[in-house]
């Protein structure tokens, strides 16, 4: 048995409808670019890593990698501009474990 709808519906009044807009051809869509990422490990100070988790946790959207990447880069952009000029692009990679003194 069929039943029939209260045929317009109340929240079409509350909520406006939306524009209908023609279809794009997925060939046309610009696709968001992709950046490689890589993990970087370091050791911190136990009351800093605090403060990161902390600000993390009480800044809606915030991650720890986003955290991280913004602060880097403010702080390299930083230190370039009060040297004048970018870091040229090392020769080898970095050495690990403890520096040699």
């Amino acid at each position: 048995m069929s039943r029939k709808t209260i045929g317009v519906s109340p929240f079409d009044v509350m909520i406006p409808k939306t524009q209908v807009t023609p279809e794009v051809p997925m060939h046309e869509v610009a696709r968001p670019v992709r950046i490689h990422k890589e993990r970087l490990t370091v050791h911190l100070p136990i009351n800093l890593i605090e403060r990161i988790k902390n600000c993390v946790f009480w800044t809606p959207g915030q991650t720890l990698a986003g955290l991280a990447e913004t602060a880097l880069t403010e702080a390299i952009d930083k230190i370039e501009s009060k040297r004048g000029e970018p870091f040229p692009h090392r020769h080898q990679e970095l050495k690990g474990g403890r520096p040699i003194k």
